[in-house]
């Protein structure tokens, strides 16, 4: 299966002719690591397995999110995607639309942008969103009946719910002459043909752009198969074959903020596994400078992603665009980064 229509992935020149980068190209900021849907492809949908790792739970608070913000002022020029997502669902944090409102104020970044499951986003939820002054908003569909929903959230069982709040917001968008851009994507988790067209003709309808994309293994993929065993080929947008590389791009353009303020590599590393500093005492701009960081980068450079527990066995590398990749340019890059 390959994309609809529409491509919302991050789209980028050369990496490694831009490095070393002034200002992550994104950077994520996770209002809450709680979900109300238990994915069967999503770590955080496996309870057992968070506990496992001791990943803490939480909302974040509205103060951080707001340092944070002013942090990134520090930054040369604007982050290009401000991502108000990562481990679990935007709409749990009361005050996410208050989030946008902020970020947008500031004008930090070129746009912001929320993933949500697309079941919070009440009437009331919509309006607040779109006064806010979001920029990009993907809904994360499931599946396109009620009990395959279900199989698949283990919590949810009401696709229509869905499709009527999207459609509620798109319409007051539309009567509004708003600027939001929804994007609406189905996993492929073993999908019809049937289902992907009814999943067009649903949407298509109430959304800007329509996206298909494939499972992926997450990071730490020897603990549990989150490709639920489908065989996988593609990475997760289906316009690059699996590759195997050595140094992930990830380290080098961009950064997720968790819950709590610590700060990620990416948005994969569920575990909370690749931590390189902590905004309630740090500012994002020293973190993205920082030694620790520094370091990171310098163990993939190397070749060394094998030391990391969290990166050792991550699927999602394999999935990188050619133009994201390192691998050829190791020499000058470690010299770069080791001054």
């Amino acid at each position: 299966m390959v994309l609809i229509e529409g491509n919302e992935h991050e789209e980028y020149s050369v990496l490694a002719d831009n490095l070393p980068l002034e200002v992550p190209y994104t950077l994520m900021i996770d209002p809450g690591n709680a979900c109300n849907f238990q994915c069967t492809f999503c770590p955080t949908g496996d309870k057992d397995l968070l506990k496992s790792v001791n990943r803490p739970l939480g909302m974040m608070k509205l103060d951080l999110f707001r340092k944070i913000i002013d942090d990134m002022a520090g930054f040369k020029q604007k982050v290009r995607s401000l991502r108000l997502y990562k481990d679990g669902e935007p709409f749990l944090n009361k005050d996410i639309s208050e989030m946008v409102s902020y970020a947008k104020k500031k004008a930090v970044s070129q746009e912001v942008y929320i993933i949500s499951n697309g079941s919070l986003i009440t009437k009331e939820a919509a309006l607040k969103l779109l006064h806010a002054g979001l920029d990009r908003l993907r809904i994360s569909v499931e599946h396109v009946n009620d009990e395959d929903y279900k199989k698949i959230t283990k919590t949810f069982g009401d696709y229509k719910k869905i499709v009527e709040n999207v459609r509620y917001l798109y319409q007051e968008k539309v009567k509004m002459g708003h600027h939001l851009h929804i994007n609406s994507k189905i996993v492929d988790t073993g999908l019809s043909e049937h289902d992907f067209k009814k999943f067009k003709n649903d949407f298509g309808p109430i959304s800007d752009s329509l996206t298909v994309e494939s499972l992926m293994g997450w990071s730490k993929s020897f603990v549990k198969d989150f490709t639920i065993g489908k065989e996988i080929s593609y990475g997760i947008d289906y316009q690059s074959k699996l590759n195997s590389i050595e140094v992930c791009p990830q380290p080098f353009k961009g950064l997720a903020v968790n819950f709590d303020g610590t700060v990620s590599i990416c948005c994969v590393d569920w575990s909370h596994g690749t931590l390189v500093g902590d905004t309630k005492k740090e500012s994002i701009v020293d973190i993205w400078f920082g030694q620790k960081l520094r370091e990171f980068r310098l163990m993939h450079l190397r070749k060394e992603r094998n030391k990391i527990s969290a990166c050792a066995d991550c699927h999602y590398i394999k999935g990188h665009k050619p133009e994201a990749y390192l691998d050829h340019k190791t020499e000058e890059l470690i010299k770069i980064y080791e001054n």
